[in-house]
């Protein structure tokens, strides 16, 4: 059986992974937050159309280029989220979380570039776009990101649940992941509030609906790269040896 000592691609490979993490961390700072206005919100969801229109044609350059950003960043959560699927696998005789992770990975990928594509129409051409239209885009982003709680607190789950049903000392990550994933999944819920306000801490601009789900996601993010940096640099993060003997690393 390879271990993480004399197997220097996989410790490269989950390094890798594990920076994939850190970098979709700040490269949504710097698109999102400092260039964005999306948290911040520049935007608010009670305003009247009209003035969605005149805030995006006013911060027009940076919007554009945060939504580069953030596209570079959501990007990333595909080999964050093969690095932690790929550490479950290790541990599994007859892999099932393994690949539930992986397609929780790539739904949560593809739905978190929808946020980017559409900052990125929103601020194409606004001032040909009828004011409506150009108030939908920054709705289906938002509704993207904060509105997918099944996905993304799914996605905690499955990470959480091999951990807690592995017998003890055969578990992929420290028991302490588990439960940091499942209070990630549960700040994740305040995010589909939003379909039911327009105004106040409950709608997409708000601190309940926005601001918890967004930095318990990144924070999840910060805390599951750590998590595989320490299993690509430890020695008794290792698969029993029985594990080996069925071929299953």
């Amino acid at each position: 059986m390879l271990t993480t000592t004399n197997d220097p691609l996989f410790r490269k490979s989950m390094m890798f992974c594990a920076w994939s993490g850190y970098m979709a961390v700040i490269f949504y700072i710097i698109g999102g937050v400092i260039l964005g206005g999306m948290t911040p919100p520049l935007l608010n969801a009670g305003e009247p159309p009209e003035e969605f229109v005149r805030k995006i044609t006013e911060n027009l350059p940076q919007l554009r280029v945060a939504s580069i950003f953030m596209m570079i960043s959501f990007a990333l959560f595909g080999s964050f989220g093969a690095g932690i699927a790929a550490q479950t696998r290790r541990f599994e005789i007859n892999p099932v979380f393994s690949y539930i992770q992986l397609v929780f990975s790539a739904g949560g990928m593809v739905i978190a570039l929808l946020v980017a594509f559409s900052w990125a129409l929103m601020s194409f051409r606004p001032e040909t776009y009828h004011p409506t239209l150009v108030m939908m885009f920054p709705d289906f982003a938002y509704f993207c990101a904060l509105f997918s709680v099944p996905l993304f607190g799914g996605w905690c789950v499955m990470i959480a649940l091999p951990i807690l049903l592995a017998e003890e000392g055969k578990e992929p990550f420290p028991r302490w992941v588990a439960y940091a994933n499942l209070w990630a999944a549960l700040l994740y819920v305040p995010g589909q509030l939003i379909l039911f306000f327009k105004d106040g801490p409950f709608a997409w601009h708000g601190f309940v609906a926005l601001w918890i789900p967004y930095v318990a996601y990144f924070g999840w993010i910060w805390v599951m790269s750590i998590a595989m940096s320490k299993v690509a640099k430890s020695t008794g993060n290792e698969p029993p040896p029985e594990l080996a003997k069925t071929g299953a690393v």
